[in-house]
C-alpha cells in the first residue's frame, strides 16, 4: 500500500486518467471518421468547434487571470475568495448569454467563407456549447487550484463516453445529435462540479458583481485572452485556407492534429496542470526559486517524452489509420495525414517548451508582456499570409511554424531577462 502511495503521489494516476481521457476523445473521433470519413459531415464538427473555441476566448476574457489572485486572497480570507470565484462565475454566465443572444441576432457578422448553410444548422444548436463549456473550464481551472486534479480529467472521460455511445447508436446520416449530446453531458458534467465545489470544498456562492480586485482582474484577463484571440486567428486562417482546398481537406489536417493532440495531453498536460497549481501557491508564498526548479523538471521530462512519441507515433501512423478507419481513407489520405502530422510536429515543440514557462509569467502576472507576444505571432503570422499564395497544405504550416517559432524566441527571452533581473534587486527564498 505505501508503495501503491507513493506511485500516485508521483502524480502516475493523474496521467492515467489523463490517458483515458485522451483515449476516449480519440475513440470518438475514430468513430466519427469511420462513420463519415473525411467528408462534409466531419469538416461540420471540427469548423463548429473552432468557431465555438475562437467565440469563448470573449468568454473567457473575464476570468481568464484570476488564479494568482485567488490564491494571495485565500491566504488572507477564505470568504473573499468564495465571492471572487462567484463573481467571475457571474460574469462568464452574462458574457456567454450574451454572445449566444449576438449569434441569433446578428448572424450575419459571423459569415466567413468556410461557414456555409450546413454548417450554420450545426451551429445554431452547438452555440449553447459555449456556455457550458466555458463552466467546465472555470471549474476545473478551481479545482485543480485545489488539489482536485482527478476531477480535471473525470469530467472530460464522461462527456466522451457519452459522445461515444451517441456516434455508435444515434448517428445516421447527419451530426446534429453529437451537438444535442455534447451539450447535455456538459451540463452533467457542470452539476457533478458545482457539488464538489459548493459541497467538498464549502465554497459558499455570492449573488454578487463587484469586489476591490475584480477591475484589475477583468482588466488582465482581457489583455490575456486578446492575445489568445491573438493566437486563435492561426485557426481562422487555416481553416480559411484548407476550406478552399476542397471538401474533406481540414478534416484531415483535423485527424493529424488529433493525433499530436493525444500525445500533448498525455505527455504535457497532467504535468503542467499539477506544476501550475503547485506553481501558483508557491510563488503567492514568495517561494520563486522552487517553482523554477520545479520548471525545470518539467521541461526536461515533457521534451524527451515528447520528442520519443512523435518518432514512434509518426511511423505508426498508417497501421493506426488503416486498423481504426478500414477503408475510410485513401492511401493518399494517409500519405497527407503523416505529412502533415510531422509538420505540425515542430510547431508543438514549441508549445511544449514555453507552456510551463507561459503558466509562470501569468502567475507573476506578465500580461501586458504576453499580449505584445501574441500580437508579434498574429502580425508575423498575418504578414506571411497576406505576402503569400499558398498552392499547398505544406507551404501554409511552414509559414506557421515559423511565426510560433518567433513567438517561443520572444517568450524566452523576455523570460531569462526577467529571472536575471529579479535575481539582481531582490534574494528569493
Amino acid at each position: 500500500m505505501r508503495l501503491l502511495k507513493k506511485v500516485l503521489d508521483k502524480g502516475v494516476f493523474y496521467n492515467i486518467l489523463s490517458l483515458l481521457s485522451v483515449f476516449l476523445g480519440f475513440v470518438f473521433i475514430v468513430l466519427l471518421g469511420r462513420k463519415f470519413g473525411a467528408a462534409k459531415e466531419t469538416d461540420i464538427y471540427f469548423l463548429s468547434v473552432v468557431v465555438i473555441n475562437y467565440l469563448g476566448y470573449f468568454v473567457q476574457s473575464v476570468w481568464e487571470a484570476f488564479t494568482p489572485y485567488y490564491a494571495e486572497i485565500k491566504i488572507k480570507d477564505k470568504s473573499r475568495s468564495d465571492r471572487l470565484f462567484s463573481i467571475l462565475l457571474n460574469y462568464l454566465v452574462i458574457s456567454a448569454l450574451f454572445l449566444i443572444s449576438l449569434y441569433y441576432l446578428i448572424g450575419d457578422a459571423f459569415s466567413v467563407s468556410f461557414l456555409n448553410s450546413d454548417l450554420k444548422s450545426f451551429l445554431n444548436v452547438f452555440i449553447f456549447y459555449l456556455l457550458f463549456q466555458n463552466i467546465l473550464f472555470l471549474n476545473k481551472t478551481i479545482l485543480n487550484l485545489e488539489r482536485f486534479y482527478a476531477s480535471f480529467y473525470v469530467v472530460d472521460i464522461f462527456v466522451f463516453s457519452v459522445n461515444i455511445i451517441t456516434v455508435l447508436f444515434f448517428v445516421k446520416e447527419s451530426v446534429l445529435i453529437i451537438a444535442y449530446s455534447t451539450i447535455l453531458s456538459t451540463l452533467l458534467a457542470n452539476l457533478w462540479q458545482f457539488y464538489l465545489i459548493f459541497k467538498k470544498m464549502n465554497m459558499r456562492y455570492y449573488p454578487s458583481f463587484y469586489m476591490e480586485e475584480i477591475k484589475e482582474i477583468l482588466q488582465n484577463s482581457f489583455k490575456l485572452k486578446l492575445g489568445s484571440f491573438f493566437i486563435g486567428i492561426k485557426d481562422i486562417v487555416i481553416a480559411s485556407v484548407l476550406t478552399s482546398f476542397g471538401s474533406g481537406v481540414y478534416s484531415l489536417y483535423s485527424y493529424a492534429n488529433k493525433f499530436l493532440g493525444v500525445i500533448l495531453q498525455i505527455i504535457n498536460a497532467p504535468v503542467v496542470n499539477i506544476f501550475a497549481a503547485k506553481a501558483t501557491h508557491l510563488i503567492a508564498k514568495n517561494r520563486l526559486k522552487k517553482s523554477l526548479a520545479l520548471m525545470k523538471g518539467v521541461l526536461s521530462k515533457t521534451t524527451l517524452f515528447y520528442v520519443v512519441s512523435i518518432i514512434f507515433t509518426y511511423y505508426m501512423i498508417p497501421f493506426i489509420i488503416k486498423l481504426l478507419f478500414s477503408q475510410k481513407f485513401t492511401f493518399e489520405n494517409i500519405i497527407t495525414i503523416q505529412r502533415i502530422f510531422f509538420i505540425m510536429s515542430f510547431y508543438y515543440l514549441c508549445t511544449v517548451f514555453y507552456s510551463p514557462v507561459g503558466r509562470v509569467l501569468t502567475i507573476l502576472k506578465k500580461f501586458n508582456f504576453l499580449l505584445v507576444a501574441d500580437f508579434v505571432f498574429m502580425a508575423v503570422l498575418l504578414i506571411l499570409v497576406k505576402t503569400v499564395a499558398f498552392d499547398t497544405i505544406d507551404m501554409l504550416l511552414y509559414f506557421l511554424i515559423l511565426a510560433h517559432t518567433v513567438f517561443t524566441f520572444v517568450i524566452f527571452f523576455y523570460f531569462i531577462g526577467l529571472i536575471n533581473n529579479l535575481k539582481r534587486v531582490c534574494s528569493y527564498a
